[in-house]
């Protein structure tokens, strides 16, 4: 089972270079999150989001980031696809 800080190194190695950084920020994983028994739910994306919560550096489109505990998969779901599942998450980390 992959730890929350690898889950984070995952997303990271994924997105970082390819992240158009614009005015919203390097792309950053926030040190917090959610989980259930299978996955990782990360709070990622422009620092603007991440950090400062600039609600306006959003993705538009794009789900929520999920990793997979056993494989390490990143996937995206929105919440009108899994409000319950969402809702149901136990918060990692130090949450602001």
């Amino acid at each position: 089972m992959l730890s929350f800080e690898e889950a984070r190194a995952i997303a990271y190695g994924a997105f970082a270079q390819t992240w158009e950084v614009g005015s919203c920020g390097e792309y950053t994983v926030a040190e917090y999150g959610y989980e259930d028994d299978t996955a990782w739910l990360l709070l990622d994306g422009g620092r603007r989001l991440v950090i400062d919560g600039d609600y306006s550096c959003e993705p538009v489109g794009r789900g929520s980031t999920f990793v997979d505990k056993r494989t390490g998969e990143i996937y995206f779901v929105t919440y009108l696809e899994a409000s319950d599942r969402i809702d149901a998450m136990t918060p990692v980390g130090r949450h602001p």
